[in-house]
């Protein structure tokens, strides 16, 4: 089986799923093009609910292939919120590709957003409640990736080799 990887990565987090990604196909042959590819990785990080732009563009490229995407997201608290950033994922694919499995977690952020946090808690108080929630996502968002998420990375692929 041949596969093909495309990711991209600002914090390392998707990095980190990308490695886990490729641990578990280390006996398959990687390929530099998607288009020879019976699988193709694509990994991402969450922007404003989606992937980054330089994912989305990319998998508008892709035809009739089979896609395995998998991201992160620093807001990956809820199943609902994740599942629906794989959605709005897919929309930038073309009806010809299908994806044969993704994972989403939550992955850590800069500490810039949460110092950002803690200004715009004092600088409005009346929405002090709602800092302080994202305020606590950002503590609980900074183990993850963990080994727990990396083992559910892992059996998402092996599941996705069953559908080749």
């Amino acid at each position: 089986m041949k596969y093909s990887m495309f990711y991209a990565s600002v914090t390392g987090n998707t990095k980190m799923l990308a490695d886990a990604v490729e641990q578990v196909l280390a006996k398959e042959t990687k390929t530099e093009k998607a288009e020879d590819a019976d699988l193709v990785c694509v990994g991402f990080w969450t922007n404003e609910g989606t992937a980054s732009e330089e994912v989305r563009n990319y998998l508008k490229t892709l035809y009739n292939r089979k896609i395995f995407l998998f991201g992160t997201a620093g807001f990956g608290d809820s199943k609902t919120y994740l599942d629906g950033i794989l959605e709005h994922v897919e929309d930038n694919m073309n009806d010809t590709n299908e994806v044969v499995g993704s994972f989403m977690c939550q992955g850590k952020m800069p500490q810039a957003v949460r110092d950002k946090y803690n200004k715009l808690k004092e600088e409005v108080p009346n929405q002090g409640a709602h800092y302080d929630l994202m305020i606590s996502n950002f503590d609980k968002a900074l183990s993850h990736p963990d080994e727990k998420d990396l083992e559910g990375l892992k059996a998402a692929v092996l599941d996705a080799l069953k559908k080749l």
